[in-house]
């Protein structure tokens, strides 16, 4: 207190000793030992080279390793998050909200893209890192890096780490089995233009399906198609596969904004396998995967009325009729009736447990 007051030019020993209730006795030992030190004068002011000669023999701190910070970071970026990470820890939260931001970004590294979280797993990472894992997690909300709705959470923000340029990213494709032997989803690749134009390419597929399921189904129609899949930020989309062959398909569009947590699924099948419960065994196993990979919450599929096939195979799969919007649905000219299908998280989980 007595080299602050000299600091600011205003100490005093009676000032110092009644604002800190303490003997003036005490007071100027305070004053005494610091004259002997040189850091006050014979009048009690501070002499500021000695308090810069004290500074410059206390040990300078090691500069933070940026090298030990991962993730899509430049090399500004690393030196800032080595001053608030140490041992893979934060060790304070920044109050300069742009060094924050990025504190955050380093932090959601942690949560996969597409995964769903239960709090309790969200909390437990982030203690891991840092011990008060609600402010970090309301930060993570706040921010935009993470999103929740009825119990779980998922990423919504922060970069993605891209691989180097001698390590190409992985194009193997995800395949789902079903339970019919031979019968598979496997994602769309380049090398599927032609079969799929030869299993899309009739005209019964087109009549219930939407504008972009055109007839005659041509070979940029297809590349159009694989491209559009491709560009979905999750695996979604799926060719139907038996013994090999590529007979239709199958997918999920995911909505984003207040809709997060929901797609809408469609399926076609080529005709000469058609009537046999094909399709319906490939949509269960779209599904299963939506919910149980993609952590999805609610699921919806749109059945033009007179499309009878595709509303058994909608209630086949576990999906409920939620009912009818009448002339919802244009056609070539003609108004249809578009029934509505949906199934929630909770009950296919009800499902499975049957």
């Amino acid at each position: 207190a007595v080299l602050g007051d000299a600091a600011q030019g205003t100490m005093s020993i009676d000032t110092v000793a009644e604002r800190l209730d303490v003997p003036r006795k005490q007071v100027a030992e305070a004053v005494g030992y610091l004259r002997t030190v040189g850091l006050l004068d014979d009048r009690g002011d501070l002499v500021v080279e000695a308090l810069r000669d004290v500074a410059r023999s206390i040990p300078a701190d090691p500069e933070p390793d940026a090298s030990a910070i991962d993730g899509p970071f430049t090399t500004a970026e690393a030196e800032v998050l080595a001053r608030f990470f140490e041992g893979g820890r934060l060790t304070r939260i920044p109050t300069n909200r742009r060094k924050r931001l990025l504190v955050l970004d380093k932090i959601a590294q942690e949560f996969e893209p597409g995964r769903r979280y239960a709090e309790r797993d969200v909390s437990f990472t982030i203690q891991l890192i840092y011990p008060d894992y609600a402010a970090i997690r309301r930060y993570l909300i706040d921010e935009g890096f993470m999103d929740r709705a009825d119990g779980a959470y998922w990423r919504t923000g922060g970069r993605f780490e891209m691989p180097l340029d001698d390590e190409p990213f992985d194009d193997g494709a995800v395949v789902l089995a079903t339970r019919r032997p031979g019968l598979e989803l496997r994602t769309y690749d380049g090398s599927m233009v032609e079969a799929l134009v030869e299993a899309a390419n009739h005209p019964s597929i087109n009549r219930y399906m939407g504008d972009m399921f055109p007839h005659p189904y041509t070979v940029a129609d297809a590349e159009g198609w694989l491209e559009l899949a491709a560009r979905q930020p999750v695996d979604s989309q799926f060719g139907i596969f038996e013994d090999g062959r590529l007979v239709g398909g199958c997918g999920g569009f995911l909505f984003k904004g207040e809709n997060t947590g929901v797609a809408e699924i469609g399926w076609w099948l080529t005709p000469d396998r058609q009537g046999q419960g094909i399709t319906t065994d490939a949509v269960i196993a779209l599904v299963d995967y939506l919910f149980d990979e993609l952590g999805l919450m609610r699921l919806w599929a749109p059945v033009m009325a007179p499309n009878t096939a595709s509303a058994r195979v909608a209630e086949k799969a576990g999906l409920s009729d939620e009912g009818l919007a009448p002339s919802a649905y244009l056609k070539g000219g003609v108004r249809y009736d578009q029934r509505h299908f949906g199934i929630t998280r909770s009950q296919w989980m009800a499902n499975r447990s049957r």
